[in-house]
């Protein structure tokens, strides 16, 4: 099924080149494990896309049933036992052939919660939705495909592995964090809305990719119209459970175009259902209320969006657009928190120095005062940030915003980022309202320096990764921080260790380094 044919090159990983045969040799002792064990189900948590490809298909040809779970952190909600270590077993086992109706695979997606709710499919499906795909968007034989996605992702499943798998493309298995880290000059870009505003915004596109594909949430119209003045993009509209449904091809474009193979209706709510051969269900419904005309649509809000504060209800993404009206405001996200609307605002330039000046309680009276013109529900808990919190799909980090409106510690004002492989340098300041400088000290308040460690271990954690709470060393205070002072928090991320400081360009104030 998946035999390409000798010395064909189909991947690469690592500046090695692999054919069909050099994987077989891989995937043989993998699977002859599989095979063995008496467990059926296979667990697949790989950031490792070159591990994974290989387990993946190991598990194919063991005929296992596939888990592909995207925080390995929420396994204990799963029932049931299985694989989730792979071994060789170097014995003679001969490739079988696959029946892809046989093969089931479940990805999980949290939907309107951050509990994983498990979708279940079979590889025909996938396959079904590759070999469409593939019709509807003629790509050249010689581009390599590039992603920064997890492949337990629907959508990177089938448009970063099994489609260019199946049609004869190079897949470059190298792990994307960066745009830094792009080094195919003709490739296939599979990637998410929240990395591409970044790139953008930081004007950051060193080897523009012929083709991009982005899915996860709609792509901001701003960033679509930046990168397609180089690559041909395509905005994918769909979900886990329903895979690709319509796709956008222009910033201009007034709608979503459905796909060839899928068939759309609205129930009597105006909820989108979908019918297609990417599903084991005859039909499936979603929460998207949609405007149907023709062979486009248009999604004009979510049933799950809806907010009932005190007996009152109003859509999130309306409330969204009333803050976003305000001349001061780029961005925002709005949600129900305990019985209370709350906002994350992500502030202009302007914004941000007008929140520095006047300080938090008075600039969000004046917010509050700028959504009561449209609105009789208006939030009540803010937060601003210099980015909304985004998953590797693009879509709301729901447990990220939980665990920032759960602090005890207001967050620091974010004047600027920059990543860089791994650097990372924010400009920021403690804001004077901050709740840790009351009483620190009531005459000259001054920043904590157990409040200096936590953000440094907090930003550092959110860009690198998990990082141990309790080991530090080479901690050291220079200087004191007052409020509202603009300073510099470099990050630097070594092999076991990250190293933080605090300065101002001309000061140190602070610095240390956290053992992972």
């Amino acid at each position: 099924m998946f035999d390409f044919g000798g010395e064909k090159i189909i991947l690469k990983h690592k500046n090695k080149e692999y054919s069909w045969h050099d994987l077989k040799k891989l995937i043989i002792p993998r699977a002859a494990f599989l095979k063995k064990s008496e467990c059926k189900n296979l667990l697949l948590c790989c950031d490792d896309h070159f591990e994974f490809i290989i387990n993946f298909l190991a598990g194919v040809y063991a005929g296992k049933e596939i888990f592909l779970l995207q925080d390995i952190t929420k396994m204990y909600l799963l029932e049931g036992e299985f694989i989730t270590e792979i071994k060789n077993l170097e014995e003679e086992f001969e490739l079988p052939v696959i029946n892809p109706e046989k093969i089931f695979i479940n990805l999980f997606t949290s939907g309107s919660t951050s509990t994983p709710k498990k979708v279940h499919k079979n590889l025909q499906n996938v396959l079904s939705e590759a070999d469409d795909m593939y019709e509807l968007f003629p790509i050249d034989k010689s581009l390599v495909f590039v992603t920064t996605t997890k492949f337990t992702h629907m959508f990177s499943l089938t448009f970063a592995f099994i489609m260019p798998l199946v049609k004869g493309f190079v897949i470059n298995a190298d792990v994307v964090k960066f745009p830094e880290q792009i080094t195919d000059k003709n490739y296939v870009f599979i990637t998410s809305p929240s990395f591409l505003d970044m790139m953008a915004k930081y004007d950051n596109n060193p080897q523009p990719p012929k083709y991009i594909f982005s899915a996860g949430a709609p792509l901001k119209n701003s960033t679509f119209k930046y990168f397609e003045k180089n690559s041909r993009v395509v905005d994918i509209y769909g979900s886990t459970e329903t895979s690709t449904v319509g796709y956008k091809t222009s910033s201009d474009a007034a709608g979503l175009t459905v796909c060839s193979n899928v068939k759309i209706s609205t129930d009597t709510d105006s909820r989108l259902r979908v019918k297609s051969n990417y599903f084991l269900e005859d039909e499936l419904t979603v929460n998207d209320i949609v405007e149907i005309s023709g062979n486009t649509f248009k999604v004009l809000n979510r049933s799950d969006r809806i907010l009932k504060i005190q007996e009152k209800r109003i859509s999130a993404d309306e409330l969204e657009e009333y803050l976003n009206r305000h001349s001061l405001i780029e961005n925002s996200y709005c949600f129900k928190n305990g019985e209370r609307a709350a906002a994350i605002v992500v502030l202009t330039p302007q914004g941000k120095e007008e929140l520095l000046n006047t300080g938090v309680p008075d600039f969000t009276k004046n917010l509050k005062i700028h959504v009561r013109k449209y609105s009789e529900i208006v939030p009540q808990r803010w937060r601003f940030l210099d980015e909304i919190p985004k998953t590797t799909s693009g879509k709301a980090d729901k447990e990220k915003i939980k665990k920032i409106f759960g602090l005890n510690l207001a967050m620091p004002l974010i004047f600027t980022r920059n990543i860089t492989g791994n650097h990372a340098e924010f400009e920021l300041t403690f804001l004077r309202h901050s709740n840790f400088f009351k009483g620190h000290f009531p005459e000259i308040p001054i920043l904590p320096g157990v409040v200096q460690l936590y953000f440094a271990h907090f930003f550092a954690g959110e860009i690198f990764g998990k990082i141990s709470e309790n080991k530090i060393k080479k901690v050291k205070f220079s200087k004191i921080i007052k409020p509202d002072t603009k300073i510099i928090l470099r990050l630097m991320n070594n092999d076991l260790s990250v190293d933080f400081s605090y300065s101002d360009g001309k000061n140190n104030f602070s610095s240390g380094t956290f053992i992972k």
